[in-house]
């Protein structure tokens, strides 16, 4: 009886184990969108900017990139969370 007691065990734990590489192999494999691979397939995150905008300031805090922009609408203050390369929040102030 504790023999197949000790072989279930194996069994879950090798499952566990299994189930663990396959969700890796899956998260390696995610596709990356299309736009940031044609701009630049190494890059965390591509943002475009509006004609005659350009960057103030950068800077980070918390795992966030903080950059100043200015354009020709106004100034604007974007946020990009530096884990996933998303643009997390945006203001914008008129000119």
């Amino acid at each position: 009886m504790s023999g197949l007691f000790v072989l279930a065990l194996l069994g879950a734990i090798w499952g566990f184990v299994r189930q663990s590489q396959v969700l890796m192999a899956a998260r390696a494999h995610k596709a990356v969108p299309a736009a940031a691979q044609s701009a630049a397939p190494d890059a965390a995150a591509v943002l475009t900017l509006a004609p005659g905008a350009r960057i103030v300031s950068a800077s980070t805090d918390a795992g966030k990139l903080v950059l100043h922009v200015q354009t020709q609408g106004g100034a604007e203050v974007e946020i990009i969370d530096l884990a996933t390369g998303k643009l997390t929040g945006q203001v914008k102030t008129a000119p």
